[in-house]
């Protein structure tokens, strides 16, 4: 027997369940939260919607599974990159907001749909990532918008070039140019605060 004429290895139920999910996923940014059902999900892993209800309950399941284990994993993945004290230097926010380009697919999940899941998650990701660059903003800023522009100018700004680059190259080049953006803004900011 050839490998391709062997019947199908059966997947572990953890398996199985990462499988769904990473389909989920790939659905849900192709085509828009909404727009995809459990029947969908099955007919593209080419088994039955009984299987993928065995796993779970409906799409907002999926949903909340895969921002649930990615999100906190993101984070993980933001953490070193914040100094320590001081604040923020172009470099700081070129390296952040490269960091957030390679988690493309979550940030297209996030902006998938419109629904209250999405809106609450985008809100918890805007306000946990403020609050990270909170204690490295000028200091003598007394602007309180300027946070809440400079987390939506990096989220924006990735989500968007998730959608168009096509190499690492080209997200290293956005991503210092985004920073020194950043940088000069906030450092224009402290100064008029």
């Amino acid at each position: 027997m050839t490998a391709s004429s062997l019947p199908p290895r059966r997947l572990s139920a953890e398996n199985r369940r990462e499988q769904i999910l990473e389909m989920a996923a790939a659905l849900f940014i192709d085509r828009g939260f909404e727009a995809v059902g459990m029947n969908d999900i099955a007919r593209e892993l080419q088994t039955s919607r009984p299987t993928v209800y065995t796993y779970f309950t409906s799409t907002e399941d999926m949903l909340r599974a895969l921002l649930r284990e990615r999100l906190p994993a993101m984070w993980e993945q933001l953490r070193p990159i914040l100094p320590t004290s001081g604040e923020f230097q172009a470099d700081t926010f070129s390296a952040l907001f490269l960091a957030l380009l390679h988690e493309r697919e979550l940030l297209l999940l996030l902006h998938s749909g419109g629904g209250p899941i999405f809106r609450e998650q985008r809100g918890h990701f805007l306000q946990q990532l403020g609050e990270w660059i909170e204690p490295y903003r000028r200091a003598e800023s007394r602007q309180p918008q300027v946070l809440h522009l400079i987390t939506l100018l990096l989220e924006a700004a990735a989500v968007e070039a998730v959608r168009a680059v096509r190499d690492d190259a080209e997200l290293a080049a956005q991503a210092r140019t985004i920073g020194q953006f950043i940088a000069a803004g906030v450092a224009v900011t402290g100064k008029e605060g």
